[in-house]
């Protein structure tokens, strides 16, 4: 699941602890500064110390319930004309924007336009009929099995930055899909295309564009006077910061360029969304906003009752004791967070231009500091001693070989792999964690799931992870080959009709590649029998499939966010 503290470790490129720092700019335009007392609270200047004045950084503000908000900037807006950050340089917000899109279906659902229950094929009659309806509230709760539009966009060779998207081309591709990833309600999945599809809603049930709907229902009556969608990428914006990445010898522009937008695509300034989160404090502000602002706020629970971390278009977490609630944005070189803890009234924004930063550690980091401003303690439970259990055993009585291997998820598509290092069982699942063994088949793992192993012959063949009721299998697979002659078996020319695309698989060297038109090409990795991964989008596996006879047939794509994207192999 997909959650705001589940966020890489931040790498400020341009950032150096022995250069001067930026000198921080606080906004009295929009809003008025804090004296000196409430502004030693947070130490703003202190988080952003490391940014170098001739980078790109960030603009950051946080407001505490009694005293008045700060903004500061810190960094560049714009490398090529010497530009700084201030409070009101614009900023787009990647996925932060998708509480928005949310916030303008619950506007409709009150004019009495929709339901969350809508079948989403009542305003999408492209899409296929899988079923099961998709409805609105599956695309606004990231449960409706769509697959991520990013992600087959990548497949055709056409993702983002290579090709300018529109939302009637995601349309057009997802009514292409005829599987998904799941049966609606069923898992949550964070996919773009379900915000993507609930923009083109709100445009057909409204009769206007989104711009205009939330602009008239949203922006103007909350005073977000400098908020608005991207909807055309050409468009000259006053007072934008240039979005960057780390290049081999400094900085590289690194800008969206698409128009798609629902998903992302809003461009803002700290100060109007400190304006929203105060709307979100005090939703009697706006006429419905009470109700409006609970919807938001109200975890969603798929078929089975189980509830998710996530509302709608508003990620729901617990830190510190108290609820956090909030969400997390990313696009090109654009990084961007808002965190609320409504128990305190703290809240947080932070945008960003530097493609490096990484804007949840950041961010939190600040709201902790507001959250001892307020004189927030947090209350701890008392740890009760742990009632026993089975006892451990000691790892020199298992035979640990047994459990090494490499397991797939035959539903997502994930790969872990288990191995023994220095007489310790270390399962491999992004970091390396050690399995500490219970009895014989059982380990407890380091975040406190546990591991259990079902072995035939003497050989693990399964392996299932747990944690928190939830549980995931993995099956044994075998071995890629070594022979470097069993690689021509998988040369050829496959097609999806999906995604109406053909991809050759060809030899180059010693191994294989992937081959788009244009000179795209995806070296493949052998890491199972028949399986090879790709680093596209993270890491994609593409599996094989044979016909009767032994021969390949055709193989099958597994993404980030798509599942199972089948591939024939042309005659």
């Amino acid at each position: 699941m997909r959650s705001m503290r589940l966020v890489a470790v931040a790498v400020l490129s341009g950032i150096s602890a022995n250069v001067a720092v930026a000198a921080p700019f606080e906004s009295g335009d929009l809003l008025h500064a804090a004296d000196q007392q409430d502004r030693s609270k947070v130490d703003l200047d202190a988080v952003f110390a490391s940014i170098a004045p001739t980078a790109p950084g960030c603009a950051a503000g946080v407001s505490i319930a009694g005293t008045a908000p700060v903004i500061r900037g810190y960094g560049l807006a714009d490398l090529e004309h010497p530009v700084p950050i201030t409070g009101d340089t614009v900023f787009e917000t990647g996925s932060l924007a998708k509480q928005f899109t949310a916030a303008a279906i619950l506007l409709l659902v009150q004019d009495g336009k929709l339901t969350l229950e809508d079948d989403i094929r009542r305003y999408l009659p492209e899409m296929p009929d899988y079923g099961v309806p998709i409805t609105i509230r599956h695309l606004l709760t990231h449960s409706s099995g769509l697959r991520e539009q990013w992600s087959l966009l990548a497949l055709t060779g056409n993702g983002p930055g290579v090709q300018v998207h529109s939302l009637s081309m995601i349309l057009d591709l997802a009514s292409r899909q005829k599987g998904l990833n799941f049966t609606p309600g069923a898992e949550f999945l964070y996919t773009n295309t379900n915000y993507a599809l609930a923009a083109i809603i709100i445009e057909r049930a409204s009769g206007t564009s989104l711009q205009r709907f939330t602009e008239q229902r949203l922006f103007q009556p909350l005073g977000m006077n400098h908020s608005w969608w991207r909807e055309d990428f050409r468009t000259v914006v006053p007072g934008r910061a240039m979005a960057y990445a780390s290049g081999s010898e400094g900085f590289i522009a690194n800008m969206p360029f698409t128009n798609v937008y629902g998903n992302g695509g809003l461009l803002t300034t700290i100060a109007d969304l400190l304006r929203w989160n105060a709307f979100l404090d005090h939703p009697s502000d706006l006429p419905g906003g009470e109700a409006l602002v609970t919807a938001l706020q109200t975890p969603g629970k798929l078929r089975n009752g189980t509830p998710v971390e996530y509302g709608l278009g508003l990620e729901i977490a617990h830190a510190h004791g108290l609820r956090l609630i909030g969400h997390s944005g990313s696009t090109a070189g654009y990084k961007a967070w808002i965190g609320r803890y409504p128990a305190k009234r703290v809240s947080v924004v932070l945008l960003c231009n530097n493609g490096d930063v990484d804007p949840v550690k950041l961010g939190e980091g600040i709201a902790e500091q507001a959250l001892r401003a307020t004189g927030y303690i947090e209350r701890k439970p008392v740890a009760s001693a742990p009632s026993p259990t089975t006892s451990p055993i000691s790892p020199a009585d298992l035979d640990l070989a047994q459990y090494q291997g490499l397991f797939r998820d035959p539903v997502t598509g994930e790969l872990v792999a288990t191995t023994v290092v220095d007489g310790q069982l270390m399962l491999q699942r992004g970091a390396a964690q050690r399995l500490t063994p219970m009895d014989k088949g059982r380990f407890r793992r380091a975040d406190g799931g546990v591991a259990q192993f079902a072995r035939e012959e003497g050989k693990a063949v399964e392996l299932t992870l747990g944690t928190d009721g939830l549980s995931q299998r993995f099956v044994a697979v075998a071995p890629a080959k070594a022979d470097p002659v069993a690689l021509d078996t998988y040369v050829g020319t496959y097609y999806s009709a999906e995604l109406d695309r053909r991809i050759s698989v060809v030899r180059k060297g010693d191994g294989l590649v992937m081959r788009q038109p244009f000179a795209v090409e995806w070296p493949l990795t052998p890491r199972f029998a028949d399986g090879f991964t790709v680093r596209l989008r993270g890491m994609s596996s593409f599996v094989f499939s044979r016909a009767p006879d032994g021969k390949i047939d055709g193989f099958a794509a597994w993404m980030n966010g798509a599942r199972n994207i089948w591939f024939v192999r042309q005659p």
